[in-house]
């Protein structure tokens, strides 16, 4: 069979990307826009073994070829990218933006970036939205693909010919109940990113590279036009239909991948569908596909940044200029660097190992600057000189980890736990309060970061907010990594009922720079626009447009962001690190000992706090989540066995806080939160 050209394929290519930009930049009619990777996927596995299976039939295959050929395409536009979303980011970024960054630039350059992101930044959390990189997870396991497939099929081909086939099924079906199984007992983070939950849609290409080349698909043009049209409509109905609730990869993916499958199987010769897909608009998007998918996903994260109002308009420009840096990207990169006339393979591997080289090493030392000179140091600092600062993208463990350090206050009430007791303020008490709450706190969050502050502060009561998933074994909060050696420390405390170990470690507040460091240092103070914004000017305080930190740690919302939870007060089943539910025992007794210690050892009062959640939104969660019922019984035991206070409830009837006392279907405003608290005194 003759690998011959087919446009209505590039017209696919379109059909993926367009929904992904538009899923990117936030336009909800493309809720299920992401599954055009998925499209891509199976596009990549359907043409990869077309070219590997002509290639060993014919005896012309060379891995190291057709490797080559892989690194010509995918390499030039990807290190051009890097180059400039670099300079952007010292434009647009925070010190501890620049930080995670420059991570994801080496995690992107070898190909790891999806495992990377899988640790860092959960595809559908509003923060992924900012990480310029987040895209290239899916090339990650492309390459990896390219990588091992050539060699498991060259294998096959030579010493299993008869059982091609039957390895690309196999690969189909074990890898599919993978990501099923994983999309119905985790969190859904590792399922997303992982190479062998999206194994099953490359083999899935394969298999219909196996069909066409080795068997003759011998049916009616109208059984190709139904076929093909029910496999467009597979494709659309996931686009508007699926959503980030939906478990992804999972059974649910089958809709338009099988949609793809059926495409690629029957859209050829005088279909409908072809005729379609092969209209020069969509042919010359799919030949501009792979540079436009690059270039959208940094401008929209740095215009999410820049731009304190993120408007349609806004969206749409940088989808234009995305665009225009695609259609630039593909006649002056990848179509030079593609032809060996221009650029040969010598030429080729020397640009492309000392652009590598010289990117990675320039990552490597903003690694290590902005880990020593970080956001998170910069507010921590400035926090204790001022009553307010801004907010920004942070981590918030190594924040809160060096307020402790910094903090110069004597607070004598401690406030631990979750987003949802941010709003406990010093307006509640009479007494100095210090909000140590960060978002979406797990158990080993509340151990390191009580056992921190304990170290530096003579407090008499702390307060912890005591969420429905610390005792999910099945939670997938695991931000904490970034404080994990002082959980471990804090841990063997606990297990020990002793202070034994110093959880927090000496440190120099004076930094001397290497001359590489006052470089960056003096390029960063240069060129970057948001170095200014964590200050707040004193004529700022009555107005504030962006959300900011108050001195004793509560979190307080601008007025733009108000104005946007508002607009999202809707019921929804809170389904927050609770969808795949099982209460874990383990976890559980973990906390009555952390409990324990915190009365026997340090001897301070505790009360936990449950905050309540919006009163819709609870209705419609314990019809279907019956768990937070669950927890919140197990809750009122764990107060009774370790003699502490229980206080609040997650249902909000009992508080009694209002509907319009929540920013969000999970979030009370300060107001709830003061009732709650009056519940002590």
């Amino acid at each position: 069979m003759k690998n011959n050209y087919r446009s209505e394929i590039d017209g696919l290519r379109a059909l993926a990307v367009l929904p992904v930009i538009f899923f990117h930049a936030g336009f909800d009619i493309f809720s299920g826009g992401f599954i055009g990777v998925d499209i891509f996927f199976v596009i990549s596995g359907y043409l990869i073994t077309a070219i590997i299976l002509k290639e060993l039939t014919d005896k012309t295959f060379s891995l190291k070829n057709f490797l080559e050929r892989r690194a010509r395409r995918i390499l030039p536009v990807l290190i051009f990218l890097i180059l400039i979303s670099s300079i952007l980011a010292f434009i647009f970024l925070s010190r501890n933006e620049l930080l995670s960054y420059f991570k994801s630039v080496n995690s992107t350059l070898f190909f790891y970036s999806n495992f990377y992101f899988w640790k860092t930044s959960p595809y559908f959390e509003s923060e992924s939205e900012l990480e310029p990189l987040l895209h290239t997870w899916s090339l990650s396991i492309e390459e990896q693909f390219y990588i091992i497939f050539p060699i498991i099929l060259l294998i096959f081909f030579k010493y299993f010919s008869k059982y091609v086939i039957h390895f690309f099924i196999f690969i189909f079906i074990s890898s599919i109940l993978v990501s099923q199984y994983l999309a119905l007992n985790t969190g859904g983070t590792l399922n997303f990113y992982f190479t062998f939950s999206r194994a099953w849609e490359l083999a899935l290409g394969a298999i219909c590279s196996y069909l066409i080349f080795y068997k003759k698909l011998t049916i009616n043009l109208f059984k190709k036009n139904l076929l093909s049209i029910i496999g467009l409509a597979l494709i659309l109905f996931s686009i508007f239909y699926f959503s980030n609730s939906t478990p992804h990869p999972s059974f649910y993916s089958l809709f338009p991948t099988i949609g793809t499958a059926l495409i690629i199987l029957f859209a050829d010769e005088r279909s409908f569908i072809k005729k379609i897909l092969s209209m020069n608009f969509f042919v010359y998007l799919g030949l501009i596909s792979y540079s436009l998918y690059l270039w959208h996903q940094p401008l929209l994260a740095f215009g999410r940044i820049y731009f304190e109002d993120f408007s349609t308009l806004v969206k749409i420009a940088l989808i234009l200029v995305s665009l225009l840096l695609s259609i630039f990207s593909y006649h002056c990169i990848e179509k030079i660097f593609r032809n060996k006339n221009n650029i040969n393979n010598r030429l080729f591997l020397k640009i492309s190992f000392i652009s590598i080289f010289v990117l990675f090493s320039f990552s490597q030392l903003n690694i290590n600057f902005f880990t020593k000179n970080s956001t998170e140091v910069d507010l921590a600092k400035l926090l204790t000189k001022r009553e307010a600062i801004y907010s920004a993208k942070i981590d918030e463990r190594l924040f809160i980890k060096n307020r402790i350090k910094y903090e110069n206050m004597n607070p004598k009430i401690l406030i631990i736990g979750s987003s949802r007791v941010m709003q406990i303020s010093n307006t509640d008490f009479d007494e100095q309060v210090l909000n140590l709450g960060v978002s979406g706190a797990s158990i080993e969050d509340h151990i390191a970061i009580t056992e921190m502050a304990l170290e530096k502060f003579n407090v008499d009561k702390i307060f912890i907010g005591i969420d429905p998933w610390l005792f999910n074994k099945n939670n997938k909060q695991s931000r904490y990594k970034s404080i994990s050696n002082e959980y471990l420390l804090s841990l063997e405390n606990i297990q020990s009922m002793s202070k034994n170990n110093l959880i927090l470690r000496s440190y120099n507040s004076q930094n001397e720079y290497s001359f590489y460091e006052k470089f960056l240092e003096n390029l960063y103070d240069f060129f970057n626009l948001r170095k200014l914004n964590l200050e707040i000017k004193e004529y700022e305080i009555n107005n504030l447009a962006k959300d900011h930190i108050l001195r004793d740690g509560k979190r307080v919302y601008g007025n733009l962001r108000k104005q946007e939870k508002l607009k999202k007060l809707k019921a929804k089943v809170i389904k927050y690190s609770m969808l795949n539910y099982k209460f874990s025992n383990e976890n559980f007794n973990n906390y009555k000992n952390f409990i324990k210690y915190l009365v026997k050892v340090h001897q301070k009062k505790v009360i936990l706090i449950m905050s309540p959640y919006h009163s819709p939104s609870y209705k419609l969660s314990i019809k279907e989540i019956p768990h937070y019922l669950i927890v919140e019984k197990k809750v009122q035991a764990l107060g009774q066995d370790m003699n502490v206070r229980v206080i609040g409830s997650y249902n909000p009837n009992k508080i009694p806080c209002n509907d319009n006392e929540f920013y969000d279907y999970m979030h009370p405003k300060e107001s709830c939160m003061n009732k709650i608290v009056n519940l002590n005194k």
